[in-house]
């Protein structure tokens, strides 16, 4: 494994071209004649060696304070460093290597040079293909050597968290909360007037089914759009929210990522109008932060297990929470749940179905829906 690293991160492409020579310079020194030949390849490989002894980290180059953004799956996060040097550096760039397969370094910028004694900012970027926590072991800076044979590189000394958030499904409308007889349980939180509360603590844009009484006329006649009055909620008062991935075979590893980004959705449509309450992922509730409820659910969806082979995942279990809610119930899942406690059920399912409490759903992409 040390010899692909070796490989992958510190020779470049002439440098893969030299160490090709080599090998076949260990079977021509054994041939007769051909000086030509062999003064060529011994010149290669001389080449080779002399830029490898030169791979050996410069003591004379910092690299700190690096910072990373966490991304959307699909999208490429960005990481910065402060890199300093004692000496001129003729060229720079800031790497990240070693990483999860579902990643993938792709340079920010081209390299340039470093001033002595000068703070610069580098930057690189990493694509996702997936969601989930990944580590980063080896960012680094990379320093070409004079040769062009390979590249020198100086590791930070600690390793960082990449946190990749799901795609979310949009969630267009969420008519289903009010159907049936279990709708009753849902309705009336949907109407402002009974949800919201006494103090006022901002303005957010206008979101269909909002109450026009609610308008805040001086945004709106500031920026040409109408805005809704945002009010604090009491305690408890929000749906609670549940996600439950567990599987009983491979067809249902197959929808988990689409219940998980219809989750995503549902979780910004409920928190858009201030009806997000209590939000659990099977048994386990998610504590959501006062500033920012919903970065905290994003960053437990990112969290939850990624349906591998070979890796263990949540077995089918009933839902018994510790603390048992007092508001009502919307579960998401891929298997149909059998808890009491539940009020209404959406299932990634195979196929199209929809009852009083249970709606059945076969989501192909992560295009808008309406539910």
């Amino acid at each position: 494994m040390y010899f692909f690293f070796f490989w992958d991160e510190r020779l470049t492409a002439l440098g893969h071209t030299l160490s090709v020579f080599l090998f076949f310079s260990l079977f021509m020194i054994w041939a007769p004649g051909a000086m030509a030949v062999k003064a060529f390849l011994f010149f290669c490989d001389a080449l080779l060696m002399t830029s490898i002894f030169l791979l050996w980290p410069t003591k004379k180059l910092q690299i700190k304070n690096v910072r990373m953004e966490n991304a959307i799956e699909g999208n490429a996060a960005k990481i910065s460093a402060i890199v300093e040097g004692e000496k001129f550096f003729r060229a720079v760039r800031l790497g990240s290597y070693r990483m999860h397969p579902a990643l993938k370094f792709l340079p920010a910028e081209n390299f340039r040079p470093l001033p002595a004694f000068v703070s610069e900012e580098f930057f690189a970027k990493v694509q996702t293909s997936r969601r989930g926590v990944f580590e980063l072991p080896h960012i680094a800076v990379a320093i070409p050597d004079a040769l062009g044979v390979a590249t020198i590189l100086k590791v930070f000394p600690e390793k960082k968290e990449l946190v990749v958030y799901p795609q979310k499904i949009s969630v267009n409308s969420l008519n289903f909360l009010s159907l049936g007889i279990s709708g009753r349980a849902f309705a009336p939180y949907l109407r402002p007037e009974f949800q919201r509360g006494q103090d006022f603590v901002g303005v957010r844009e206008y979101c269909e089914g909002d109450s026009l009484r609610d308008l805040h006329h001086k945004a709106f006649a500031r920026y040409g759009k109408p805005f809704t009055k945002e009010f604090a909620f009491e305690r408890g008062r929000g749906i609670v929210l549940l996600l439950d991935i567990a599987c009983e075979k491979l067809a249902d590893k197959a929808r988990v990522e689409n219940a998980v980004r219809l989750c995503a959705g549902v979780v910004e449509w409920l928190a858009s109008r201030s009806l997000l309450g209590r939000f659990f992922i099977g048994n386990r509730e998610i504590t959501q932060t006062k500033n920012s409820p919903l970065e905290s659910v994003m960053d437990a969806l990112a969290r939850a297990p990624y349906p591998e082979l070979g890796k263990e995942f949540p077995k089918p279990e009933r839902w018994a929470p510790a603390a048992r809610p007092m508001a009502p119930v919307l579960s998401i899942s891929v298997l149909p749940l059998t808890s009491d406690l539940i009020t209404k059920q959406i299932i990634v399912a195979e196929e199209n179905a929809e009852s009083d409490s249970v709606l059945q759903i076969a989501i192909s992409s992560a295009q808008g829906v309406s539910l």
